[in-house]
């Protein structure tokens, strides 16, 4: 991921305030800065649109770095407004604004989950018109509440809450900066659907039954959290959300997961293990074997041990091959367990197998696409995870351990 220097942010702020020039016929102190911009339905089948602008004059002193966001004074304040479409809810944003919305240096579009389940269909044309609009934007789906609530939460560690829902996302191992050109990549594919990471509101997570005593305290509605992924269908409305697990999972099969931790029990050792997983690839590779589409997903990925657990010497490579053979299983069983869930409970195909079937054998591809969906669900798709284990660590066995106590 792609982030701010340390200073970059101060150096955006001193270039719309010092500096004198004109923008896209604007001149430069006529400009209000958007970093982030939300959607959320509104009444009579209107849509709200809000943004997350920057005040210039509030970024100053030990905040030009952009982080410490946990102070009472915001360096940003959120506009919105209503209308039958996109351009006519920003004509009336800009009503309330005394200066022009700059939209070229926008992160982040955060969508309310109302917004998604009825359908953002008809909304995205302005997005891909504009010139001045970038396709390099991440989208997200505020998973139990609105765009609008969320562009006004503050983040602890940035001044600029948009800029911390990309962090958080970044240190999930997946690219960022590519959510709206993958979005409208999958929307126009003939058999794949999009997927968009889910964030909510607060930064714990909140035990079922407990919902109201955090609300009262008001503990749970600091920040933000990553919360999984949203899963859309083919008229681009949501249908449900995968967590976190079988949102990284999904994203290993169709390629786009650059790390990952796996933990896995080795019961036999009455422990477990961690690696931190890098080198990750996805092979799909489809047949037809007696009418049956069947599938054969391959995963591979090297890594680090970071966390030993058990009795193992990790030197010896025997106790290796036990560690990567638990670890395998624990990665076929996360995958296996997602791609049904999906076939069965959603149908939509999130991890591109239409795509790869169009390219590996297009004949196949012409001979099920008419009805890819009832293929899908009824696909016979097998997982193979082959993890290489490369580095230990400094040591080979757990340091606490008696010599008698350590498994060779």
């Amino acid at each position: 991921m792609k982030k701010l220097r340390r200073t970059s942010l101060f150096c955006l702020v001193l270039s719309f305030t010092l500096v004198s020039g004109c923008w896209d016929s604007s001149e430069v102190n006529e400009i209000a800065v958007e970093l982030a911009w939300g959607i959320d339905n509104a009444p009579d089948k209107k849509v709200m649109i809000s943004a997350q602008t920057i005040i210039p004059t509030k970024i100053s002193g030990g905040q030009q770095n952009g982080k410490g966001g946990g102070g009472q004074d915001k360096p940003f304040f959120v506009v919105s407004g209503i209308g039958m479409n996109t351009l006519e809810a920003v004509k009336q944003m800009q009503t309330k604004l005394s200066r022009q919305v700059f939209r070229g240096h926008r992160r982040v579009i955060v969508i309310g989950e109302s917004m998604a389940r009825q359908g953002v269909n008809e909304i995205f044309d302005t997005y891909t018109r504009d010139p001045t609009l970038k396709l390099r934007t991440d989208i997200f789906i505020v998973k139990g509440g609105t765009a609008r609530d969320f562009l006004k939460i503050s983040y602890p560690l940035e001044i600029i809450p948009a800029l911390g829902v990309l962090g958080e996302y970044g240190q999930m191992g997946t690219p960022v900066e590519m959510g709206l050109l993958n979005f409208l990549h999958a929307a126009t594919s003939e058999g794949a659907c999009p997927v968009v990471p889910a964030i909510t509101i607060g930064m714990n997570s909140v035990p079922q039954g407990q919902e109201n005593q955090n609300e009262q305290s008001g503990s749970n509605h600091n920040g933000f959290r990553i919360a999984g992924t949203g899963i859309f269908n083919k008229e681009l409305k949501l249908v449900g959300f995968l967590d976190l697990e079988e949102g990284l999972a999904m994203r290993w099969v169709n390629g786009n997961l650059r790390s990952l931790t796996v933990s896995a029990a080795i019961p036999q050792e009455e422990g477990n293990v961690s690696i931190n997983l890098y080198k990750m690839q996805s092979k799909i590779q489809p047949a037809l074997q007696k009418g049956k589409l069947k599938i054969f997903v391959t995963l591979t990925g090297q890594g680090a041990i970071r966390e030993n657990n058990t009795r193992l010497d990790l030197t010896q490579t025997n106790n290796i091959s036990l560690v990567q053979n638990a670890l395998d299983k624990q990665v076929n069983e996360t995958v296996s367990r997602t791609i049904a869930k999906v076939q069965r409970k959603y149908g939509t195909d999130v991890f591109g197998f239409s795509d790869t079937i169009r390219r590996k054998n297009l004949a196949l591809w012409k001979s099920i696409r008419n009805n890819w969906e009832e293929q899908f669900r009824e696909a016979e798709i097998s997982v193979n995870a082959k993890i290489t284990v490369r580095r230990i660590g400094v040591t080979g066995p757990s340091l606490q351990l008696k010599a008698d106590e350590i498994k060779k």
